[in-house]
């Protein structure tokens, strides 16, 4: 681990591929064609929520900052959990216990602990040092299968409610791989919340990835930047957020689309 890496962003960087926005720009149009059918199908809504399963997006590991439904990205926030995340602390008292969700998701007495803090995931000897064992395998052995972050682990169906938590961790690992001399990064998230989930796990993701990256350039010094693929069980909008993929539907004109197709058909 690098002390005091700071996450990038080089707009410029030289992978060959689309812009982050324009990729997550489909995957918003997949979400809202699902929330404009609901409007007369009820069931295309999955409980309180708006789902796609098993979404896959390739993206550019130094764009960090994702453009959700034109939603002003909260830097203050990612700063107060990416410290809070490198305090590898689980629990929530003096990081992040002014914050709603985290108070819902950690444990219910004086310690306020939970299990999704990732710079704990990652980088703690008491998680088994993924970070830096899936460092050295890949030092080791540049055609290595076996270099991986594993964040969540067997016991996780018990340990998600101790004590009161709501915290099933919703990324399950992350698998590295270096082939034709590109670094490749392979996200696994069993669920993730469009709108604050992704955008906050997606920048963790690029800072792990050019913090590796940086370190295996002293054992290859000729590695290339590739990008990260990221793969979602599901992908989901909450009732509270409503407005904003209505409104973008809205402005897709698939709301009113969809209606009129329906009422054509009666």
């Amino acid at each position: 681990m690098i002390k005091d890496f700071k996450l990038q962003e080089k707009p410029a960087s030289k992978i060959k591929s689309e812009n982050n926005d324009f990729i997550l720009s489909r995957v918003l149009h997949d979400l809202a064609v699902i929330y404009a059918t609901s409007l007369k199908h009820p069931e295309y809504k999955t409980a309180n929520t708006w789902e796609l399963i098993n979404v896959r997006m390739s993206l550019n590991p130094y764009q960090p900052y994702l453009n959700v439904f034109d939603r002003p990205f909260k830097h203050n926030y990612l700063e107060k959990e990416h410290k809070w995340y490198m305090s590898m602390d689980r629990s929530i008292i003096g990081w992040m216990d002014d914050i709603k969700i985290w108070n819902f998701c950690a444990s219910k007495d004086e310690k306020k602990e939970i299990n999704s803090n990732y710079g704990w995931c990652v980088f703690s000897e008491e998680n088994g040092s993924q970070y830096e064992n899936c460092l050295q395998k890949l030092k080791d052995d540049v055609n290595t299968r076996e270099a991986m972050m594993i964040y969540t682990r067997p016991s996780i169906h018990k340990d998600a409610v101790e004590n009161g938590k709501h915290d099933f961790i919703c990324t399950n690992y992350a698998h590295v791989f270096i082939r034709r001399n590109k670094l490749m990064y392979l996200v696994s998230q069993r669920s993730c919340d469009i709108v604050t989930g992704l955008s906050f796990d997606f920048p963790w993701h690029c800072f792990v990835y050019q913090m590796m990256y940086e370190e295996l350039k002293k054992t290859y010094p000729d590695l290339e930047v590739d990008e990260i693929q990221y793969n979602i069980d599901s992908l989901h909008i909450y009732e509270r957020h409503e407005n904003l993929i209505s409104a973008y539907a809205e402005k897709l004109g698939m709301i009113y689309t969809i209606k009129d197709n329906t009422d054509e058909a009666k």
